[in-house]
């Protein structure tokens, strides 16, 4: 085995606090899971296991191209991989917000449907649906014979319709506070119930109003509010994973998801130990109803927040798989040890406070920062990989008549992007002129504003950097604020910040799963910021049955966010990382499967 010990000076790719997205092309520069094998609008098709290909390990998927080098075998254990992560500290799928938390649910949890290795649709939980035709019924045909196991892999029960229901019915409960509970509201009555159980509305709507229903054991019917085009992609994300009633009332509600022995599974594996931050270990489910296609025993995810620990870690045979930074790229090529890359979808931004409690309640002032930031310099100092300057806040999402909708949205802007890549000092100044007549100041000093960021090498290097650019070229003074991811998290959900810095990828393919985060009231909306007219816009597209129209409608949302920068985007994330030479292949990296470690095949 070939061994070195290096701590780069890192000025690279970081992990920051990644929300969402579950997120994620083919493209180079974007997007999207190709098409869905579905069946729309056709109210008699049905899609089988069996025309799909959904009982077997995937016939094409990813090869290393490392293996049999001699230079990184990883780590011993036979059986065995260790893939690295950042945040891994909330298990209960209805509560997940993070990329690495719902790529460990993705391997401990089945939804009705899940993605291939070419990102088409197949077969999950459920092996066959049909929809009536105007889209807005669905019915799902479950497996049968599935089980629930607990964190022995003992067998605790039959998954059924009804595991469906509980779930979406929780996500659905104010009490929970699920970030994501507007997925749920595309049910059938489903806002108006949140709205009366949450104290928003008056009118009384029952659970029993709500658009899905428990046919029986193995028939699930769904009514859908208004016609998706997405719906499938919808209910693969892991946020609709269903939960085992009788368990999680035997557990209690406020500790489900606290600990290994407080969940239930129903996927190709099940969790055996989780540290707290730390890690977390999962072992192969033989109950699960495609385990003979599973070569793999257990799968560890643990946690890394320092880049030249995390790369030590692999040159030393202690880890499997790692993103990798630009320096560490550019080291591991030199040698020969090839680097794989895919867009993930992750769009990187500032969250704004816009409320009263923050300076940044000024439009003015967030333009006056927004023009202060040189994205070109920045991804050159910090990241030194192929990260890209943003057209707009959207990545990942493929156009209606465009390979991507982000070149949608250029071309309808004159070929413009809607970000400049270099800082612009003079229209700074000219906004920040602006903003103090809108604060009531007399001079810049009186603003105070602080960047909150979570603990690691690369976050604080990106914060110091726009520290830099701000005082450069705006003279303000921004102090810079290091807290615990799980500290960085519950102070940006409470908007107890000016701004921060987060990412997003996208849950499907279709500009919504971006653009409805501004929408007031919506639960991954930690901005503060409510505008009518943009929720009518979002509205809209709901009614919009023309791709193109609707497509417009999306890139208008567009323009509004940069008008009124609730977010400023700051650059489209690129996914660089190494595997060792004992993953020999099955594993995939693509958008909207950032893990899927499941068939993954070993050398050893």
């Amino acid at each position: 085995m070939k061994k070195r010990i290096l701590s780069l000076v890192m000025a690279s790719v970081m992990v920051l606090s990644l929300a969402a997205c579950g997120g994620k092309t083919a493209a180079p520069e974007t997007t999207a899971a190709a098409g869905e094998t579905t069946t729309a609008a056709a109210g008699s098709d049905e899609t089988t296991a069996a025309e799909t290909g959904g009982d077997t390990a995937p016939a094409t998927s990813s090869a290393n191209p490392n293996a049999g080098k001699g230079m990184y075998p990883g780590t011993s254990k036979k059986g065995s991989i260790s893939a690295e992560v950042t945040t891994i500290s909330v298990m209960n799928p209805i509560l997940m917000t993070y990329n690495n938390e719902f790529s460990v649910a993705r391997h401990g949890w089945d939804c009705l449907v899940k993605l291939d290795e070419n990102n088409n649709i197949t077969p999950a939980a459920a092996e066959s649906w049909e929809t009536s035709e105007d889209g807005l019924t669905w019915t799902f045909h479950l497996r049968q014979g599935c089980k629930w196991v607990d964190s022995t892999g003992a067998e605790i029960g039959d998954v059924t319709a009804n595991d469906f229901v509980f779930a979406w019915q929780e996500l659905l409960n104010p009490d929970n506070a699920a970030e994501y509970y507007t997925f749920a509201t595309v049910f059938k009555n489903a806002q108006k119930y949140y709205d009366y159980k949450s104290g928003a509305s008056t009118e009384e709507v029952t659970l029993d109003e709500v658009g899905i229903k428990a046919v029986d054991d193995y028939t699930l019917q769904i009514e859908l509010e208004n016609n998706l085009p997405y719906f499938l992609q919808y209910v693969k994300f892991e946020v609709m994973s269903p939960i085992y009633q009788p368990f999680y009332e035997e557990v209690g509600a406020d500790k489900y998801g606290t600990s290994p022995d407080t969940l239930a599974f129903n996927g190709p594996f099940y969790m055996t130990n989780w540290v707290t931050e730390s890690s977390i270990t999962m072992a192969k489910n033989p109950s699960w109803y495609n385990a003979d296609a599973v070569s793999l025993e257990e799968i560890n995810f643990v946690k890394y927040s320092d880049t030249n620990t995390k790369y030590n870690a692999f040159l030393g045979g202690e880890l499997d798989i790692m993103d990798v930074t630009g320096e560490q790229r550019a080291a591991f090529e030199a040698e020969g040890y090839d680097v794989s890359s895919y867009v993930g979808g992750y769009s990187y931004f500032a969250w704004m406070n816009t409320t009263d409690t923050s300076d940044f309640r000024s439009v003015n002032l967030r333009h006056a920062v927004s023009e202060a930031l040189d994205r070109k310099q920045l991804i050159d100092t910090v990241f030194k990989n192929d990260n890209e300057v943003p057209a707009c806040l959207s990545l990942g999402i493929s156009g209606v008549n465009t390979a991507t909708f982000g070149e949608a949205v250029v071309a309808d802007n004159g070929g413009q992007p809607l970000y400049q890549a270099s800082a612009n000092p003079d229209a700074a100044k000219e906004y920040l002129a602006k903003a103090l007549e809108d604060l009531g100041y007399s001079d810049a000093s009186q603003i105070k504003i602080s960047l909150m960021t979570s603990e690691g090498t690369q976050n604080e290097l990106l914060s110091q950097v726009i520290q830099e650019q701000v005082r450069q070229n705006l003279g303000i003074e921004i102090s810079i604020e290091v807290l615990t991811i799980t500290e960085w998290r519950a102070r940006r959900n409470a908007l107890e910040f000016d701004f921060c810095v987060g990412g997003w990828g996208p849950d499907y393919n279709d500009p919504m799963t971006d653009l409805d985060l501004m929408l007031s009231g919506n639960g991954n909306n930690h901005t503060g910021y409510s505008n009518p007219e943009y929720d009518a816009l979002i509205e809209s597209t709901k009614s919009e049955l023309d791709p193109v129209a609707r497509e417009k409608i999306f890139i208008q949302c567009e323009y509004k966010i940069a008008e009124d920068l609730p977010v400023i985007p700051i650059y489209w994330r690129h996914e660089d990382y190494v595997a060792s030479e004992k993953m020999s292949g099955g594993y995939l990296r693509l958008p909207f499967q950032a893990y899927n470690l499941i068939y993954t095949t070993l050398d050893e």
